[in-house]
């Protein structure tokens, strides 16, 4: 599966998490997870799709309440994955005498039906997850709004930042709490620097610099001129020199890693959202330029992003940044679960470039939700904070990812400096992140969002794969058959 479409799994599934989108013990190690299990036919407790369950379901205690929790949304139904959780489950129900959790793992390719499914029949599973802002996407009002249960139950938010309370709410309701989260930043390549003589990527927001003897702001401008000095042919001329062979590349100076969706490009300059309050199709101009801008990094006179054909040649293998071929790569932090330490031993990050003085920094975040439907919310609660609190631990150690709450970041940092030393990476860069991720989020529903995400896929595919596009007149069919499909009734 092409990981452009990471995002929209929902990505994010890390274990480290990502799939999310498409994407992988107490120490997280961060690898992609693509959810690839053949379905298992097995007798289940709940009226389900046999064929997509890929475990057995426990049988119900009677002095206990039980609170169904589904899995394979986003990431958690890997063979791997599935002892561990079972060993999570077994954890909580020996805690206490009065709720039984009950795990339903479905397989991620049939999930998504299979949860339609469930409601349609009244018979939603209480706790969902881990899942992302695309998989919620896909179940509009579905998801109970927490914040009357918070009061209840006088919850702890205190450690959370305030920022993330917005990005998870879906309609102006809180629909989940703060689990993993994967803010954007530059990764870039320290020996594709050196060799050609060029400072590093700033560390610090709002730090200038130096091109050419001067000291210049760090934006898309910026960004473009440092990566065609660093793209350069089998006869060693980089995209700025005479007789550069665009035919010929053998290193790019730049690539989006694995976040080539247009509504992801579309939030490199400025984050957007493809509809207005009226319910018409709105693509602003900052959208458009980022469009234009990657465009003419694949196809312009001084090409310095790989097109479709390079990111699948045997050069760049699907992975571009991780060849060592590709100098820097904007990208969410679960890429650390793929960057090989053989082909770029010693590399880091920077801070994302800033489009007419503003930085945005897209952001993926997974979390866990209660079903509008749940028979129990109350009881379901109390599983909740057990999986954000007590637990939090054991299922980092399955999912991984950035934990949301400051007092759990550090030992996740250290796991990652144990995963790539003795290269060091200044991880706070990611922290520094945080402020600046995209609001409203790129993964955010819309109305039709199967059909709207494959408008979007297409267009991105063009993109990548036409270097003579009417550019006015692509978009103007764009704008056109989005507009149809955000007002078809579903």
């Amino acid at each position: 599966m092409r990981k452009s479409t990471l995002t929209a799994l929902s990505l994010l599934a890390i274990v480290a998490m990502l799939v999310g989108a498409c994407g992988p013990a107490a120490t997280p190690t961060p690898q992609v997870i693509v959810q690839t299990a053949p379905p298992v036919e097995v007798e289940v407790t709940r009226e389900v799709v046999q064929t997509q369950i890929v475990e057995n379901t426990p049988e119900p205690m009677a002095d206990r309440v039980q609170i169904y929790w589904y899995i394979g949304l986003g990431a958690g139904a890997q063979p791997a994955q599935i002892p561990l959780e079972k060993a999570f489950v077994e954890k909580f129900n020996a805690s206490q005498t009065e709720i039984q959790l009950i795990p339903i793992i479905v397989d991620n390719k049939y999930a998504r039906d299979n949860l339609t499914t469930q409601i349609a029949a009244d018979n939603a599973p209480d706790i969902v997850g881990p899942v992302g802002t695309a998989g919620r996407a896909a179940f509009p009002g579905a998801f109970l709004d927490l914040e009357p249960l918070i009061k209840e139950f006088n919850y702890d938010t205190s450690d959370i930042d305030s920022a993330f309370l917005e990005f998870y709410k879906d309609e102006g309701k809180l629909v989940g709490l703060p689990f993993a989260i994967f803010p954007e930043a530059l990764y870039f390549n320290r020996a594709l620097f050196d060799e050609a003589g060029l400072a590093y990527p700033p560390q610090k927001y709002g730090d200038k610099y130096e091109l050419d003897g001067q000291q210049v702001e760090w934006n898309f401008e910026t960004l473009a001129a440092v990566a065609k000095k660093l793209t350069v042919d089998e006869a060693g001329n980089d995209a700025t020199q005479a007789g550069f062979d665009a035919t010929k590349i053998v290193q790019y100076g730049y690539v989006p890693q694995w976040t080539d969706h247009p509504r992801a490009l579309g939030n490199l300059f400025q984050a957007f959202y493809p509809m207005d309050e009226a319910g018409n199709a709105s693509i602003p101009a900052t959208t458009e330029a980022a469009w234009k801008w990657y465009y003419d990094g694949m196809w312009g006179a001084q090409p310095f992003i790989p097109n479709q054909a390079a990111i699948d040649s045997d050069l760049l293998k699907g992975n571009a940044f991780s060849s060592g071929k590709v100098a820097m790569g904007t990208t969410h932090l679960w890429y650390t679960c793929c960057v090989d330490a053989a082909n770029v031993p010693s590399w880091d990050v920077g801070v994302m470039p800033s489009y007419e003085g503003k930085v945005t920094s897209k952001m993926h975040g997974d979390t866990f939700a209660i079903m509008a439907g749940s028979k129990h919310p109350k009881e379901a609660f109390q599983v909740y904070t057990y999986m954000l609190g007590e637990g939090a631990a054991d299922l980092y150690g399955i999912y991984g990812g950035l934990p949301a709450r400051k007092s759990q970041q550090a030992p996740f940092f250290k796991s990652l400096d144990e995963k790539f030393a003795p290269n060091k990476v200044n991880w706070q860069v990611f922290l520094d992140s945080i402020p600046y991720m995209d609001v409203p989020n790129h993964e955010l529903g819309t109305p039709n969002y199967a059909k709207t995400f494959d408008l979007f896929n297409t267009l991105g595919s063009d993109f990548r794969s036409n270097p003579d596009l009417n550019w006015d007149e692509r978009i103007a069919t764009f704008k056109a058959e989005l507009d149809a499909i955000l007002k078809e009734k579903p």
